[in-house]
């Protein structure tokens, strides 16, 4: 017998939508427009950087170089800094141009991962409320929700960027909760693909998890609720 839950906690990049096409889309474009020469490498040498900025962040290892006075002074700075790290060294508003660039190629075209619209619809129906929790760009997460074809079920989209901190931070869920004006974990469900960020996120904040296992991983460390393989297993879940 499956728990009760009302509230449902979707991440977003790689679990609604193919994240890897979109970023593979986008940096190829921007490369292209660019006038520098488009290859499969630098592509997935951006895509590698990108994971491990990402992950690094998330684990404290990338520090904010001073006190910020404002959360999107924050961001500003921390996009920058990825670019940098592909590209080489340049000024803050070189780099925070080309980041703009890119996130505008993000939103240009998303690619849902297979049964997104179906599973969002059929969630709806049954009376969940679905909610989007991403650490990825402001900017791009509307766009990129549209793109899945279940943008009408949604309530909620949560970003890093209102808050200052990303998954799998306490802050980060805080945050989500005092927006959503509810603090009763027990009714949640934590529905992702990433085990550092969205089923960490679960296991330091009292939520249970659905981990979407799409390639087949190990959780070795982690206490998953639920497994699935496909977002249409989630009918079975719930």
């Amino acid at each position: 017998m499956h728990k009760k839950y009302r509230k449902l906690l979707f991440d977003l990049d790689n679990t609604l939508v193919d994240d890897d096409k979109n970023r593979e889309y986008a940096i190829g474009k921007m490369l292209a427009d660019m006038g520098e020469e488009v290859t499969h490498e630098k592509i997935q040498k951006f895509i590698e950087m990108d994971n491990k900025f990402w992950i690094d962040r998330s684990a404290g290892r990338i520090k904010d170089p001073y006190e910020f006075k404002s959360n999107e002074e924050q961001t500003k700075w921390l996009r920058a800094e990825r670019i940098k790290r592909y590209f080489g060294e340049m000024s803050l508003e070189e780099a925070t141009e080309l980041n703009t660039k890119y996130v505008d190629l993000l939103r240009e075209k998303a690619f849902p991962i297979d049964n997104a619209s179906e599973v969002l619809k059929y969630l709806n129906d049954k009376g969940y409320e679905i909610y989007i929790i991403t650490n990825g760009p402001k900017r791009a997460v509307k766009d990129k929700a549209k793109g899945t074809g279940g943008l009408q079920y949604i309530k909620e989209i949560f970003t890093a960027e209102e808050v200052g901190y990303m998954k799998p931070k306490k802050e980060y869920f805080n945050g989500f909760f005092k927006k959503i004006n509810c603090y009763d974990t027990s009714e949640m469900l934590i529905i992702g693909d990433e085990l550092e960020k969205d089923v960490l996120g679960g296991m330091n904040n009292n939520i249970d998890t659905c981990w979407f296992n799409r390639r087949g991983e190990k959780s070795t460390g982690y206490k998953v609720d639920y497994e699935i393989k496909d977002l249409l297993e989630l009918k079975e879940i719930l």
